[in-house]
């Protein structure tokens, strides 16, 4: 943990360093909204600091939690806007799984600080909930035009890699210091430095013990579209883990995550101009894809590839697919998405959709004729 602890210190400062040091800071300039995130970051990596003291208490309080098994996860990943937030959300409501939330997320990675937001949430709900009301409102203000992308609330299943936000091993910080190229190698694993990258899934691996051991008896269940590049050392870490994979047509998905980025560039005061953050995902794209193609190539055993055309026409259909191959009930049908409530144009970011799939086109078409593709009835 001490060795996590001091590579994380050490991303943090460099990307601060970097960000007001003359000279250091390209597609970042030093305008009005990014001062203020600069000025404002020590609080963000103060509570960072807490939470790693309270992840060091855990050793004290709970050293029990190292032995958790994590029999049996179930991994989501896929390129990002391919619906791997509804697959993970339809599964999550079914009551088979446990699957990180918001709260625990951002607010208590470890176990003692679980413990203790529990016991303030049933102290503040025989109080009329007032604090509930009040995180609800903030949250609500916080995720802004983000809410219409990508639903947000304390209580939603989330992203896990949120949790590795301590060990500078969450790919959102890309949007806030985009000029970092460590941060970049976290959307490819395997260009990350050994040590890095031996440091940081050790870190997640006591992350999700944490988790399991604070809900026991069940099925653990992760999705990051971001973790494209992981599921090779993932498979090797958790040898009964099962990956599902999505996927969708590469122009529209990069479109629209272009679009999906936008709020995080103006929070951030990075690239206004949008061309960085643009060629960077279109190059990471192709990375995430050709990952993909050969992770399932080489590993069909444990995997199923879902296109987002297929979970759009039929969930019913990919529901109980799905739950056939785990081996789980199916779970309900969570509320589809507000139809049109993200809107993008491809033109907008200068891109051709044709020239894009041309050139992200063969992982993609080789992920659709897979062995390991869903299967699902027209």
């Amino acid at each position: 943990m001490l060795e996590s602890f001091l590579i994380a210190m050490g991303s943090y400062g460099r990307c601060y360093l970097q960000s007001v040091w003359p000279g250091r800071h390209g597609a970042a300039p030093l305008r009005p909204r990014r001062l203020l995130f600069l000025l404002l970051f020590p609080l963000f990596l103060l509570l960072q600091l807490v939470h790693w003291l309270a992840l060091a208490l855990d050793e004290l309080l709970y050293p029990d939690y190292r032995q958790q098994r994590v029999a049996a996860p179930v991994f989501i990943t896929g390129i990002p806007r391919s619906g791997t937030t509804y697959l993970h959300r339809l599964l999550a409501a079914g009551g088979t799984f446990t699957t990180v939330r918001t709260w625990e997320a951002l607010l208590a990675p470890a176990i003692c600080q679980r413990r203790l937001l529990r016991a303030l949430a049933r102290l503040d709900r025989r109080l009329g909930a007032p604090l509930h009301r009040a995180l609800h409102a903030a949250t609500a203000r916080a995720s802004g035009d983000f809410a219409s992308v990508h639903a947000v609330g304390l209580q939603d299943a989330e992203e896990d890699y949120l949790c590795l936000l301590p060990a500078a091993g969450c790919f959102l910080l890309l949007m806030a210091f985009p000029f970092d190229r460590e941060l970049e190698q976290l959307g490819n694993l395997g260009e990350l430095p050994p040590r890095r990258r031996r440091a940081l899934l050790a870190f997640y691996h006591r992350i999700i013990q944490r988790h399991c051991y604070s809900h026991p008896g069940q099925r653990f269940l992760s999705k990051n579209a971001a973790f494209a590049s992981w599921p090779p050392y993932l498979a090797e870490r958790y040898p009964d883990a099962s990956f599902l994979l999505c996927v969708r047509r590469p122009s529209t998905a990069l479109a629209s995550q272009l679009s999906a980025l936008e709020p995080a560039r103006r929070l951030f005061g990075t690239d206004p101009g949008g061309d960085h953050t643009t060629a960077r995902f279109r190059r990471l794209f192709a990375a995430f894809l050709d990952e993909l193609a050969r992770f399932a190539a080489a590993r069909p055993d444990c995997v199923k590839i879902l296109e987002q055309g297929d979970l759009r026409a039929a969930p019913a259909e990919v529901s109980r697919a799905i739950a056939a191959w785990l081996a789980i009930p199916p779970p309900p049908l969570p509320p589809a998405e507000t139809a049109g409530a993200h809107r993008y144009a491809a033109a907008a970011f200068g891109l051709q959709p044709d020239a894009v799939d041309e050139e992200l086109g063969a992982p993609y078409a080789a992920l659709l004729a897979s062995e390991a593709r869903l299967a699902v009835a027209a």
